[in-house]
């Protein structure tokens, strides 16, 4: 066993044995429910969901609504989560450390690729490196901890400029391209092509910064809805597929949407 894999048979939690209390097993899911719907539900709609009959489930949302984890409307009688969710909730993201959770995540993301993986956060002006984990193959020696990404042509950039306001980045922007020989028209497209990698979900580029190496990039939200880092997978670029399909990006997006889900963002 290699070291990054006793590692991690190291800190994988104990199992939890014993037959537990089913009625709140069943509870749970009728919450669980309710939470993933998004939206007020009705009682057959909560019921189908969670996989019980409705009287069942009315016995659950009973209980539920007198410890005020589910609160129904008084005029149109639809469940919905109440405060005692909202302040759990709550309690759960002010706990969450944030670099550690992410840290475990791209760790994770490099075993499984083998490639080397980074983690960004936008500082106002661009964004910077803030953890960087090593994979099996080459090192990407020019990214270091605390290093500046540039916004132009990296896949990094372009999923901030996608996710964050113009207005934070534009001008930069501007400046960087006038820097390196592009005029207005380019500028322009260059923008208007960030809508394609916001609707997408993720970016990916051919060696341009970094000499032969690759890369994809998916953004990371918080509970906001709002653009919280971006981690980026950089690869050699023969072996390196950045197709929509490839291993690289189908792991990046899942390991981006698990930690936007930590984060208590809502992720399909």
């Amino acid at each position: 066993m290699d070291t990054s894999a006793k590692q991690r048979a190291s800190t994988k939690e104990p199992e939890l044995k014993g037959a537990g209390i089913q009625s709140l097993e069943k509870g749970l899911r009728v919450l669980t429910a309710i939470q993933h719907a998004g939206r007020a539900m009705r009682l057959n709609d909560i019921a189908a969901a969670a996989g019980m009959t409705p009287s069942m489930a009315h016995g659950y949302i009973v209980s539920l609504v007198r410890t005020g984890f589910v609160a129904q409307d008084r005029l149109s009688g639809l469940y919905d989560l109440g405060d005692s969710a909202l302040q759990l909730g709550l309690a759960s993201l002010s706990r969450t450390d944030f670099l550690s959770l992410a840290r475990a995540s791209i760790s994770e993301l490099a075993a499984v690729l083998g490639e080397t993986v980074t983690l960004a956060v936008w500082n106002g002006d661009a964004p910077v490196v803030v953890d960087k984990i090593e994979g099996r193959s080459d090192s990407v020696y020019e990214i270091k901890v605390g290093s500046l990404v540039r916004l132009w042509p990296t896949a990094t950039g372009r999923v901030f400029m996608a996710n964050l306001p113009n207005a934070e980045w534009e001008h930069h922007l501007r400046v960087l391209m006038r820097q390196g020989g592009e005029g207005e028209t380019s500028t322009a497209r260059f923008i208007t092509e960030l809508t394609e990698v916001r609707a997408e979900g993720y970016a990916a580029t051919l060696p341009a910064t970094v000499p032969d190496f690759s890369a994809v990039a998916a953004p990371v939200f918080d509970h906001r809805g709002h653009l919280k880092a971006v981690i980026t997978v950089l690869g050699r670029q023969d072996g390196f597929d950045i197709a929509p399909s490839g291993p690289p990006l189908t792991a990046t997006l899942r390991v981006a949407r698990s930690l936007s889900g930590r984060l208590g963002a809502s992720v399909s």
